[in-house]
Order: C-alpha cells, then structure tokens, then sequence
C-alpha cells in the first residue's frame, strides 16, 4: 500500500513533491529578500537549494526566479551506483584521463594524487588487475619519474575491465577521500574533484538549467498588522494594495488550493506546468506556503506560448471570444502578419477542456486576454489556476447548461466566467469527450484521492497557519458535488456512448457513429435557435453560436428499443414547436419521411421529434452539420 501511495503522489501530486521528500526536523528555511532584477545567468544569493537570479518581475505576488542547486538528495544520487548521476560522473571521470582531456575536470595534481592512491590499492589487493596496477605504477624509464596521468594521456593501451575498475574506484575515492578527516592533504584532493562532479553534472542536466518562478514569497517589509501585502511597485495603487491584503494563514491557503487544483488538472487529462509547494518561514516562525513553477516543456522544439499572443508575428490571440490568426497582407515582410483576423482551428482536442475547467469553477482559467493559459505546438497546457477550486463557485449547481453553455455568477463581469466561448468552436461530440474524462475519473477514485493526499499533508499536525485538513475536506465535498451534478446534467448525452450501432462498441466505426449522432443533436439546436454567424468584429465562425441562451432550444435523444431507431425530441409552445416542426420540414423535404425516417409533433402540439434509422444517421448529421446549417441559414 504504500508503494501505491508513493506512486500516486509522485504521478499525481505531484505538488506535494517537496513536502513529501522533506526530512523529518530538518531546518526550514527562511526567504523573504528581495533581489535586484536577473542580470543573464548572474547568481544574486544561494538559498534553500536555489541559486537566486533575480526578482520575478511579471505578476503582483512577489517571488524571484531561480535555478536549482546541489541539495543532499542530489549527493545521494551521484552516490547510487543505480542512478544516472553516478553513470555521468563515471563518464566525466574518463573523459578528464583522455588524451585531450575535457574542460572542467580537476586540476592535474589532485588527478595524479588520487589516480597513485586508488591503482596502489588495487596493486596489493587480490584483484585480477592487481598486476596492470603495478605495471601502470612504474617510474618513467627516462626520467625515474611516476606519472599516471601522463602515462594514461599518452594513449597507453588498458585492459576494459581494468580500465572500468580504475575508474570506478576513482569515483568511489572522491565519495570517501572527502568524507575523511584523518588525511588532510587526501581530503582535499577527493573534495576538489567532488566539486567538479557535481558542477559536471550540474552543467548537462536539465533540472539544474531550468528557471524556476517563486511566487508568494512576501516580505516583512510589507506586513501590515497581521496582513501580508502586495509589494508597493507590483501593485495597482494603494486602494489595491490594502484589499488585497491577506495573513499568512489565507496566503499559505491560496498556495495549497492552487497547487491542488494544478495536479487536478492533471489528473482530468490537462497538461500542465509543473508547479511544487516551498516551505519555508516568516520572521516570527510562522509557516510560509510557497510555489514553485517551471515553463512548460514543449516536444519536436515547441515551446509554451499563451494566448495572448503578439498578433503581428502570426501567434495566436483572443479576439470576440475566439481564438484567431492575423492574415498576411500584402506587401508583408516575411514573419509579418498585418492582415485581417481569422478564426483559428487548429488545436487538438480544445473543446474537451471547456467542461474541465468549468468543473474547476475556474472563472479565471483564461484571463480577460488569454494569458493565464496557453499551448505548446498544437496542444492545450494549463497554467495558472490561482482561482480554481474557490469555494464561492465550487458550490454552485444547476449552472451549467447541457450544451456546455453557462450561467455566470453575479452581476459583474470581472467576477465571471471570461473567453470561454473559445472553446466552442469545436464539435459537440470533442466537448463531450471532457465529460467521459470526468465520469472516468470518478470511477478510479484518483480525484477524491488527492483531496485526501492534500488534507493528509496539511492536518492537524501543523502550525495554525498550515492546518487545512477541514478546509481541504470542504474542498473535496464541494468539489463531488459539482462534479456528480455536471455528470447528471449530461447523463443523456453520455449514454449514446452506449447507443447499438449495429457494430462492435471497441469498433472505431462506434465512435464516429456516436460523434455524428451528438454532432446532429446540437445541429438540431443550432437549426431551431437563434445563431450568429461572425463575431462582433465580422470574423466568420465555423460552428454557429447560439445569439441569445435564453431563446436555445434544447433537444434530447434516445434510441428505442426494438427498432434501435435515434429519437431525437424538443418541447417547446405550440407556436414554436409548429415554427420548428415547419423550418424542419422545409429543409429536409422529402428525406425527413423516406426510409423509416419521421418528422412529427406530439398529441398536445408541445414536442416535436425527429426519428432517424442507424443507418440514416451519417447521412442527416451531414445535413444539420455546423456548415450545412452556416450555408442555409446564414
């Protein structure tokens, strides 16, 4: 079990990385400086494993940007003959005894001292490479001289397995010869190459090159009362400044629910940024919360970018809502785009990710520009999610529409949901596949596991300041809820999953047919709604908006049993059930009644329905598809 445990943690939370390798009573460091702006790749200080660059100027919440440094579990690493630090050291090992020796390895003396120490050993031991030791130890014929380095440089001729041996008690010599107190001049040698190992292994690795952002790391200086305030000159005035004040206990609480909800995202299938709680603390002792952040990694030389993207080099941006491209215009310089706007279609999956985030109750997952979210190539990343999981939205219920339309929350429109109309440009049927992710989810346990990973670390075994057991419990409470409800919501429109489609459902054919099937469904509502066409600005859409969500007709579908004929049915007044019975017959003519396909209203005039046979389904959704419907109507 716990392995498991383990497991879960570093796949899942993995925010709670560093709270969880911490060790036990070790010193908690103390941050709280304020540094000068980063200066290139200048170190400004050496804090709690990081190597301090500078303040981290973007954002109001104060931090600095880092890379990471030498830590003891690192040292255990280069230690683990099963680790890849110790491969590497006994690479740059080799590479300083070569002929033309690699830059950066110990100085010729400390080589030589440890290289007559270490063959010494093998020499008078039983080994079967005692007699190359020997013969390596022998004094220049010449000059009566001994120098290994000299000899192995000159390109002599070793035995691998000898070879192999030299070098890993080589290595073996640095670990012990520094660790000794007895042999001063040993010691030094062994901690000269030591330091060289470990910045080896510091220069090629990725983990040590990467920027990491710091945020949260608030200053004394800024302590009002009990509050913790936003640095003067990253705020937007005083008014700002003193409402946004928080204690310690909200901050560390804000740092915690975020580094929730990014391994949240995680677990729903959203890439995202990798983003670990720091502990450190105040002045006064008080636990101070804080995060760690890295750019996200991007693959085939991809790297992240936002959403609010420099609309003159091409990049993607919001504009209306959705997402677009500038066009080139002519007379553009190459890598200009000074054109008109178009709408941009071409990211993977991104209506999946509409419901995930309203799951989240992420009013802010975008940003009023698109900055708190991004992608790298063609792929949807999260970052950012300071606002997810806030208890305010969380438990709301009943605000999400069956077409992934909304309500917002209050009056004003700084406090809702912003530019996820983005999202629907997209299919239904690639929306619905986010409800699959959440249903799916539920069912393996992992998301309410994590509420309990976080409550676990941060119980009633902490400081006030960093006890959030209840506070996380409530969290998890809410979130099942929101989560339960949203599966209820589209509870129909999940069981076409299930739908007979006269093939196999593993059958890929199953899946078409299921995506064409909830394709129509919302071509039906698009048909008999009020739609746009182009946004506010004219940019032309490829799947038409509903203009007014009040005057949406929402359509339900079953298939029946027996027939296993799609039923797909509207109420509505008798007026607009005949508008709509009408339009409808307009438009399909003849097709709507010919095999086995029927267009009818109910007794009472309140439903009107639409039958489909399995194998006419293709054919109508091609018919109420997103451009059939642009092309007739608009």
């Amino acid at each position: 079990m716990g392995n498991q445990f383990q497991h879960f943690a570093a796949v899942i939370g993995q925010g709670l990385s560093r709270v969880l390798a911490q060790a036990q009573n070790a010193p908690v460091p103390q941050f709280g400086q304020r540094y000068a702006p980063v200066n290139g790749n200048a170190i400004q200080a050496n804090v709690a494993g990081y190597r301090v660059l500078g303040d981290k100027a973007k954002g109001v919440e104060p931090g600095f940007i880092a890379k990471r440094d030498w830590t003891p579990g690192d040292e255990a690493k280069l230690q683990n003959p099963q680790h890849k630090f110790n491969t590497l050291a006994h690479q740059l090992t080799t590479r300083w005894l070569d002929p033309q020796p690699a830059l950066g390895g110990p100085s010729d003396q400390a080589l030589e001292a440890m290289l007559q120490r270490v063959l010494g050993a093998i020499a008078g031991s039983t080994s079967p490479h005692a007699q190359s030791a020997q013969d390596l130890l022998q004094p220049d014929d010449d000059t009566g001289e001994l120098n290994v380095l000299a000899t192995l440089r000159g390109g002599v001729a070793l035995d691998i397995g000898f070879r192999s041996a030299m070098i890993a008690d080589m290595v073996q010599e640095t670990f012990v010869g520094s660790a000794q107190m007895a042999d001063q001049a040993r010691a030094g040698q062994a901690t000269e190459m030591l330091g060289r190992l470990r910045q080896g292994v510091m220069d090629v690795q990725p983990k040590f090159n990467k920027n990491h952002y710091i945020k949260l790391d608030y200053y004394e200086a800024d302590k009002s009362g009990d509050k913790y305030q936003i640095p003067l000159d990253k705020s937007k005035g005083a008014l700002h400044r003193w409402y946004t004040g928080a204690t310690a206990k909200d901050r560390n609480e804000g740092a915690v629910r975020e580094a929730l909800a990014n391994d949240l995202m995680r677990s729903l299938g959203i890439q995202s940024q990798k983003l670990k709680i720091v502990e450190g603390q105040y002045a006064d002792g008080t636990p101070k919360l804080m995060l760690d952040g890295t750019h996200v990694d991007g693959a085939n030389g991809n790297s992240f970018s936002d959403f609010d993207g420099k609309p003159l080099r091409g990049e993607r941006y919001l504009k209306d809502g959705v997402l677009v491209r500038n066009t080139q215009a002519q007379g553009d310089a190459p890598g200009v785009f000074s054109g008109p706007p178009v709408l941009d279609s071409s990211m993977n999956e991104l209506g999946r990710n509409k419901i995930l985030l309203l799951l989240m109750a992420d009013r802010d997952a975008l940003g009023s520009k698109g900055g708190n979210k991004g992608y790298v190539g063609n792929t949807f990343v999260g970052i950012d999610p300071g606002h997810a999981l806030e208890s305010g939205l969380l438990g709301r219920r009943g605000d999400i529409n069956s077409d992934f339309s909304f309500k917002q929350p209050g009056v004003l429109a700084s406090q809702g949901y912003k530019n996820f109309s983005m999202f629907d440009q997209t299919p239904l049927s690639e929306k619905m596949e986010g409800v699959r992710q959440i249903a799916r989810l539920k069912e393996s346990g992992a998301d309410t596991r994590l509420f309990d990973l976080y409550s676990q670390q941060f119980g009633n075994g902490r400081p006030a300041a960093a006890d959030f057991d209840q506070h996380i419990q409530g969290l998890k409470a809410q979130y099942e809820g929101r989560r339960d409800d949203i599966l209820q919501i589209f509870q129909e429109r999940l069981d076409v999953d299930n739908f007979d489609f006269g093939v196999p459902p593993t059958d890929a054919l199953h899946a078409g047919l299921r995506d064409v099937s909830l394709n129509l469904l919302d071509g039906l509502e698009k048909f008999t709604s009020p739609t746009v066409a182009r946004t506010e600005h004219g940019i032309e859409l490829r799947h038409p908006m509903i203009a007014d969500p009040a005057k949406r007709k929402e359509w339900h579908i079953r298939q029946e049993a027996g027939t296993n004929d799609l039923l797909f049915t509207c109420s509505a007044s008798k007026g607009d059930v005949a508008k709509m019975r009408q339009a409808l017959q307009a438009y399909l003519g003849p097709l709507a009644a010919q095999g086995g396909a029927a267009l009818a209203t109910s007794a009472n005039g309140k439903e009107v329905s639409l039958r489909v046979p399995v194998g006419l389904v293709t054919h109508f959704g091609g018919l109420l598809s997103s451009t059939s419907i642009l092309n007739h109507k608009h």
